[in-house]
């Protein structure tokens, strides 16, 4: 017993390691000041969680870890079947079905192996992270070389504006800080949200407050609450629209009334990519072809992203299997969300946050098909841990009827 609490042990040090160092690489892939890094950095935490994983199976049965994150390997089933039936390119796919699959299992050890004390301080080391970079980014400034828009030291405006909103909301749906010092904090995020551009970035910064403990003040307060910001609101959005910047607001207000097209700068992107779905609609391009579109439908013979998740997943694998993908991933998502809201799962609810924030942005954005992106990291990371927690919360359920689930841990 006690040498198997010692391999349990040393997995668990070691995943935390890995994890860690995983997603700091995966943030340097999006900083400007750090463009030599190239993303085969990061197999060597992949491999090294793999080595991990084989000592922790040593002592655990992998069937149990297959049933506690049974989502993760449904859509790796679906993966295997695509590959060997229908994918065209075998060489190439199976280097993303491998990675993809080790990365499951990298985030469903680090879930499963840690208490949720430890998975906040993780959310609160990320806000940090984030808050740091942006902050360095102000004072080496880089601007969107296609856009024009404040980057703050990341290659795109987008990425900074979304991960300046997901560090918002962490901060605002925890008590990691003090109000001195989270107060200028979020006004510094929400700064950044507005001085990117970045339209989705916005839509996530409003899910942040949906998820807030504004969700907890009785209706009449909200709207008390509401409107004076009501009032005021006319007159910020006419300071920040007339101000010369490609702003998030002054975009929004000009896709709303018509002067900009929302799609700006993606509608090519999106052409493309619908194109290259169109061509192979039923078998797909191969799962090496993940934020891909066929140069051949582009002007000048470019190979570009198509921006949308969905439609990426698409390309992939197909119209059926990828709507397959999709069913599985949203029926999960809704059952999430669902018992969230009806029984008030508060020790979740940044990670839901997190989650359906993702799945909105990956209409303009690949998010839940990369291997080397921080968003889909981040994306299946906090899948995991919302896996693992209903898993544990159904064994409690059966096993003992109680509310309590720490001693499963054990």
């Amino acid at each position: 017993m006690g040498k198997g609490m010692s391999i349990r042990n040393f997995v668990k040090s070691g995943i935390n390691i890995v994890c860690i160092v995983f997603i700091i690489l995966n943030f340097a892939l999006k900083y400007a000041h750090l463009s030599f890094l190239d993303g085969d950095v990061l197999f060597v935490p992949v491999i090294a969680g793999l080595v991990f994983f084989l000592f922790f199976l040593k002592r655990e049965k992998l069937f149990s870890l297959f049933v506690q994150f049974r989502l993760f390997t449904a859509l790796t089933l679906l993966f295997i079947v695509y590959y060997i039936f229908l994918d065209p390119l075998k060489d190439e796919s199976l280097v993303y079905l491998v990675s993809k699959t080790l990365l499951f299992m990298m985030f469903a050890l680090f879930m499963a192996l840690n208490t949720d004390e430890y998975k906040r301080k993780c959310l609160k080391g990320l806000a940090i992270l984030i808050l740091i970079g942006l902050v360095y980014g102000s004072f080496s400034q880089t601007v969107d070389s296609e856009t024009f828009r404040l980057s703050f030291g990341f290659m795109n405006a987008n990425s900074a504006g979304t991960l300046a909103a997901i560090a918002f909301g962490i901060i605002l749906q925890n008590k990691f800080f003090r109000k001195i010092i989270a107060i200028p904090a979020m006004i510094y995020l929400t700064y950044v949200v507005l001085m990117t551009g970045s339209r989705a970035a916005l839509i996530v910064y409003v899910v942040a407050w949906f998820f807030s403990d504004l969700r907890k003040i009785p209706a009449y307060k909200y709207l008390l609450l509401l409107l004076p910001l009501l009032l005021l609101l006319p007159y910020f959005i006419s300071y920040i629209g007339s101000m010369d910047a490609n702003n998030s607001i002054s975009r929004l207000m000009a896709s709303i009334s018509g002067k900009e097209n929302i799609f700006r700068n993606r509608e090519y992107a999106y052409g493309w990519g619908l194109k290259t779905f169109e061509d192979e609609l039923m078998r797909g391009h191969g799962l090496a072809r993940y934020g891909w579109t066929d140069p051949k439908f582009s002007n000048n013979n470019i190979t570009s992203n198509p921006h949308n998740g969905y439609l990426g997943l698409g390309i992939m694998m197909g119209v059926v299997f990828g709507a397959i993908f999709i069913f599985i991933l949203f029926w999960n998502c809704v059952k999430y969300a669902i018992d969230f809201f009806r029984n008030k799962r508060e020790e979740l609810r940044t990670y839901l946050f997190i989650v359906i924030s993702i799945l909105i942005t990956a209409f303009v954005e690949s998010y839940l098909i990369g291997i080397n992106e921080l968003m889909t990291s981040l994306f299946w990371c906090c899948v995991a841990n919302i896996q693992f927690d209903y898993y544990i919360k159904s064994r409690v359920e059966l096993h003992t009827g109680e509310n309590s689930y720490a001693h499963v841990y054990e």
